[in-house]
């Protein structure tokens, strides 16, 4: 378990949510990536796979998102 430390809890939070911000801004950029992949080279089976990192980076965010509000309900 965490320290009990309120100021170890407000730091773990801000860390957090600046982690939150930081893998929505990559998702959305590797998305527009895609779309500009799509735009350039066209929809097909290899600009398809490049979905995977903005899959990837807004699963990681959807993550994040859950482990902090879940931390947040039990430090209450």
């Amino acid at each position: 378990k965490m320290n009990d430390n309120p100021k170890n809890k407000s730091k773990f939070s801000k860390v957090s949510l600046v982690m939150e911000k930081i893998w929505l801004v990559i998702a959305i950029a590797s998305l527009l990536g895609v779309f500009y992949f799509f735009i350039v080279d066209g929809v097909n089976r290899q600009t398809l796979a490049y979905l995977i990192f903005p899959a990837l980076a807004g699963a990681m965010y959807a993550f994040r998102v859950t482990f902090r509000k879940r931390f947040e309900r039990n430090d209450d």
